[in-house]
């Protein structure tokens, strides 16, 4: 019961990941209200029945839930989940932000309708939620903003948009917890590896990519073992709890029994050619040399 007397807000919280995080955090006594629009897997329609159905579960457990029918995809229906957590429990302590889709999307054939949607969702929903839940919690002198991203910022399997959606959800982390050092927040990202119905709808794209030689077998068996999402869960109610207000700014991946940080930005190599004021630039030919024997090997 850690987190005890607690309010908190999860998007994505009707099924998979959200889902499992939402009803951790109430088992550990937050007041949880579950967020999700109840769509399909591709981000389309709308059904009130997922979230309500992970807020019976939290209330049949002992718990305290609400659900909110809100597109978080939007300023305003991130600003409707906000105003009926704080309607519902009177304030917002934790923020966990994993609503997502499965929209895919080459940059040979993706449209810019898909594109703005892919960016909403997938990284501008953690903005309009960190935006109108931070200024308060660091009122407060407390408060946890747990933003979901992915191994796609890597780059390692193409989509261009969730890609950047994704690494822009870490530089984003970042920097909010660089504004908020020494309030009292934390905001940290979640990589998350676990077998949800999104997992299961890009199985068609894992088999291609293996076929392609775009991943290897060990990718490939990796993703066939996924873990179910309980696996996930703790690590996002620890990093909500006390115990953690040390850490902020951290993308930390959880599957199965590994729980892993990742590197941070860092200058790994570098080449230097003295003082820039007493100096020529570096010319072509010389790059020629350093940066494949220095910097870059081929």
């Amino acid at each position: 019961m850690r987190l005890k007397g607690k309010n908190a807000l999860v998007t994505g919280g009707g099924n998979g990941i959200g889902k499992a995080i939402a009803l951790l955090l109430g088992q550990h006594g937050a007041n949880v209200m579950v967020n999700d629009l109840g769509t399909n897997e591709l981000g389309e329609g709308s059904d009130a029945t997922p979230a309500e159905q992970t807020a019976t579960e939290i209330r049949a457990a002992g718990g305290t839930a609400a659900s909110c029918l809100a597109d978080v995809a939007t300023f305003d229906g991130a600003g409707k989940v906000v105003s009926d957590t704080e309607k519902a429990f009177g304030r917002v302590d934790i923020a966990v932000n994993c609503a997502g889709a499965a929209i895919e999307g080459s940059i040979f054939e993706m449209s810019e309708e898909l594109y703005h949607k892919t960016i909403a969702l997938q990284m501008s929903q953690k903005w309009f939620i960190a935006r109108q839940v931070v200024p308060h919690m660091a009122e407060q002198g407390w408060g946890r903003v747990i933003n979901t991203t992915s191994h796609g910022a890597m780059g390692d399997l193409g989509q261009p948009a969730f890609a950047a959606a994704m690494g822009g959800v870490i530089s984003m982390t970042k920097a909010l917890a660089t504004e908020t050092a020494g309030t009292g927040v934390t905001v940290n990202c979640l990589a998350p590896g676990a077998a949800t119905r999104l997992h299961a709808k890009s199985h068609d794209d894992f088999l291609a990519w293996r076929e392609a030689g775009i991943i290897d077998e060990e990718m490939w068996q990796s993703y066939l073992n996924t873990p179910p999402p309980e696996y996930v869960a703790p690590i996002v109610g620890w990093l909500c709890s006390d115990a953690a207000d040390y850490i902020s700014g951290q993308v930390l991946h959880a599957a199965g029994g590994q729980v892993s940080v990742w590197s941070s930005y860092i200058e790994e190599r570098s080449i230097y050619r003295g003082d820039h004021k007493s100096v020529d630039p570096w010319t072509l030919e010389e790059l020629d040399q350093l940066v494949p024997r220095n910097l870059i090997p081929k």
